[in-house]
């Protein structure tokens, strides 16, 4: 039997050393020695994070540096003049399109008297829904009126500096908040649907566009010299929406059918004593002549004032429902 043990094993040692690729691709004219090529892969054995990190960097693209390399633009092969050439001539195109815009739309709208009725802040805003919805003890009801240093009427005052005159800030809310509310409702009845919304909106501005066409018809047919802007007309016939608000709230709220009906009849005698009040410059511009028993054309006048103020309890039920 043999008793011989077998010999260690011994690991063969490499005849060829590994070549450096990395000193191939930056030198390839160059052919090192062996013993300078030993010493690399020696180094590089010992220290692989330290050669991996500059070949990292070399390869990874600087996107926000400020030099060319950073340029977000030359990533997409244009160079920095042409894109500030560009730049520019997309400023001026839109700085031309906005001044033709505003030219074509002040033919229509007047700007100025248009900011002129968004005038307004929180104050104006909670007295002017605490006058709309109890009108009853306020006075006086006539506009301020604003004059120049030689005492010259220069206008009407804006709606933050005079309670009396009408605005679009609250007539275009509540017609947004009642649309709104129209949805919720129908929504709470499970049968919303977009198409709901639409015809509330045509519904809301079809009123005030037939409240404000037989206001200046009545004007014209009866020679009423009419003084107030159309503007002005828009903003007393969009105050019956606040009212209608009221009353949507009520029926939301799940109360008695009594108690909304209450609070529908209210707030439309509140918005009709309102308009009457306030209207009364418009469709009776020389109220400080005689009484009316001696003034025909003035008792008229006063009946299609009546008119007017009696036309919202219908148009608030038309909307409520």
């Amino acid at each position: 039997m043999n008793t011989r043990t077998p010999p260690p094993l011994q690991h063969p040692i490499p005849q060829h050393p590994i070549p450096n690729f990395n000193q191939a691709v930056h030198h390839p004219s160059a052919s090192p020695s062996l013993p300078h090529q030993q010493q690399q892969n020696y180094q590089y054995r010992q220290n692989p994070q330290q050669q991996q990190q500059p070949q990292q960097s070399a390869y990874t693209p600087n996107m926000g540096g400020p030099g060319p390399a950073g340029n977000m633009y030359s990533q997409f092969g244009f160079n920095e003049p042409a894109t500030q050439l560009g730049m520019q001539f997309a400023g001026n195109a839109v700085a031309q399109g906005t001044a033709y815009m505003e030219r074509n739309f002040n033919r229509w709208v007047d700007m100025p008297a248009l900011r002129h009725y968004f005038n307004v802040n929180n104050l104006y805003v909670v007295s002017k829904l605490k006058l709309i919805l109890f009108p009853w003890r306020h006075s006086p009801w006539s506009r301020s009126i604003r004059r120049t240093e030689t005492g010259q009427m220069e206008g009407f005052k804006p709606p933050r500096e005079d309670i009396n005159s009408p605005d679009l800030y609250i007539p275009v809310m509540a017609m947004v908040t009642y649309i709104l509310l129209c949805g919720l409702a129908a929504g709470q009845q499970g049968s919303f649907h977009p198409d709901k919304l639409y015809v509330a909106g045509w519904s809301s501005l079809a009123i005030v566009f037939v409240e404000l066409m037989v206001t200046r018809l009545g004007c014209y047919f009866m020679n009423i010299p009419f003084e107030a802007s159309m503007l002005d007309l828009i903003a007393y016939s969009g105050y019956k929406y606040v009212c209608v608000i009221v009353t949507d709230v009520v029926k939301l709220l799940g109360v008695s059918k009594w108690i909304s009906s209450a609070v529908f009849i209210y707030t439309a005698l509140s918005v009709s004593f309102f308009l009457l009040r306030s209207m009364r410059y418009v469709i009776l511009p020389d109220a400080a002549a005689g009484p009316s028993t001696f003034n025909p054309q003035r008792k008229l006048r006063m009946w299609f004032l009546l008119a007017i103020a009696g036309v919202q309890l219908v148009a608030m039920f038309m909307l409520v429902n």
